[in-house]
């Protein structure tokens, strides 16, 4: 004759096979047979917990800790259903409590460090994970946590020896050669970041995002053909990967074909149609295209489906400054902006289009806030040193014409601006030497 332990490990069984709905029955007999049956009840609601039924499967839990208040194993669980459902405060306690019970709860920390990530807490996460790490330092996973964290603060060289230990311990670890490769292209160390993106290829050749990453590295590297091929292998591996079909198009528009940029837009646009950067892709492939119409339709797409998208905004102030719609362009640079006073360009751009309204005092105060986000931005130094020269001040002028050819000494216009403002300066040798290096640049005749 069976008895409930009998029909508990036959419903445990069943749990093996995912035959959930025959193990609750097994197991719902099991508890009516002994309703304090605590296995019963903890194994009735990891089979809820895997059909998703989170709110069931913590019933069951509370009934576990009704009987054994001690068992920390389900706290952590009924923490996990609660994570599961966003109930960060809940999930917290539970893991409080689970750690409160057994302080050598590894994953507890580690749990508990997730959801403080979640949130925003790098500092609280960063210690939770390292004390999971001093529980349990053969888990490559805490050392990975970790480093993001430490590379969403900014902080790479605690973050790549995070990656580095998770690796020392699991070689294979993808996401620690993945993550490992995002910050050193964080750190501008695009060649390594390739090796440690080949590294998860080779671990995982069905890796879609892996090639992903790998391209964007290309990209940034000037390697635009190995990055489409990248990109065509990731669309391979998930034919529904629209950031992929977003990527490879623009990958197209650098090397000029401009036709099949816009087919993988239009494919991204069909798998994601209110994805707001695919608009915006689009757009400035149009505008390449000569579209403008057609260019301003995406970005006014992109804003309407996100209002607070800095970027549809400046390219739309791209599009309408190039036909001519100056005011429009200006008030699309203004809502840039507004949405991110940290841009250099913007400010530059405005000011073109200020210099170009006759503007110049307007002009020359969005030059000079673009220098002062950014020193070294040549365009901006270029334009403030025409207005600067049309205002008269020439001294000034020829500094940032001078200025402007340190950091670009491939810069002709800059030459022959300086050597113009030089010969009103009255100063004609200097005005010579440059419109001779103009010549030796191919700039004059």
């Amino acid at each position: 004759m069976f008895d409930e332990t009998d029909i508990f490990r036959r419903g445990v069984a069943l749990q093996k096979q995912q035959d959930y709905d025959q193990a609750i029955e097994a197991f719902n007999e099991a508890i009516r047979l002994n309703p304090k049956y605590v296995e019963a009840y903890y194994s009735r609601g990891n089979v809820y917990e895997a059909k998703g039924m989170h709110d069931v499967a913590i019933e069951n839990y509370n009934e576990v800790l009704r009987f054994a208040p001690k068992e920390a194993t389900a706290y952590f669980n009924r923490g996990v259903a609660h994570s599961k459902m966003n109930r960060n405060t809940q999930a917290i306690a539970d893991y409080d409590r689970a750690v409160e019970v057994d302080p050598d709860y590894s994953k507890a920390y580690y749990n508990r460090g997730f959801i403080h990530f979640r949130k925003g807490e790098f500092d609280e996460a960063i210690t939770d994970y390292s004390t999971a790490i001093e529980k349990n330092p053969k888990d490559a996973d805490g050392y990975v946590s970790r480093g993001l964290v430490h590379a969403m603060k900014g902080e790479f060289d605690e973050a790549i020896a995070d990656y580095d230990l998770a690796i020392k311990v699991d070689p294979n670890h993808t996401k620690a050669h993945g993550n490992r490769g995002n910050a050193m292209e964080k750190r501008g160390d695009f060649e390594t970041a390739i090796k440690e993106y080949t590294r998860v290829v080779e671990i995982d050749p069905k890796d879609a995002k892996a090639h992903s990453n790998r391209a964007i590295a290309y990209v940034k590297s000037g390697l635009t053909l190995e990055a489409v091929n990248d990109y065509t292998e990731a669309i391979r591996l998930d034919p529904r990967y629209a950031k992929a079909y977003c990527s490879r198009g623009m990958a197209y528009v650098r090397l000029h074909k401009v036709a099949k940029a816009l087919d993988d837009f239009d494919e991204a646009i069909r798998l994601e149609p209110k994805n707001a950067e695919v608009y915006v892709c689009r757009g400035t492939a149009r505008a390449a295209k000569g579209n403008r119409d057609g260019a301003i339709e995406d970005h006014t797409e992109a804003i309407s489906l996100d209002p607070e998208y800095t970027k549809a905004y400046y390219q739309r102030g791209q599009v309408h400054s190039v036909v001519g719609n100056l005011d429009s362009a200006i008030t699309d640079f203004s809502a840039a902006i507004e949405l991110d006073p940290e841009e250099a360009s913007v400010y530059c751009h405005r000011g073109v289009v200020y210099t170009r309204k006759g503007e110049l005092s307007l002009a020359l105060k969005d030059y000079n806030q673009s220098l002062e986000l950014d020193g070294n931005y040549v365009k901006a130094h270029y334009n403030r040193g025409l207005v600067l020269m049309i205002q008269g001040d020439l001294d000034a002028a020829v500094k940032d014409f001078s200025h402007t050819v340190r950091i670009d000494p491939n810069n002709v216009r800059a030459y022959q601006s300086r050597a113009l403002a030089y010969e009103r300066k009255g100063e004609n040798g200097k005005a010579k030497a440059d419109m001779k290096k103009v010549k030796q640049m191919g700039g004059g005749k």
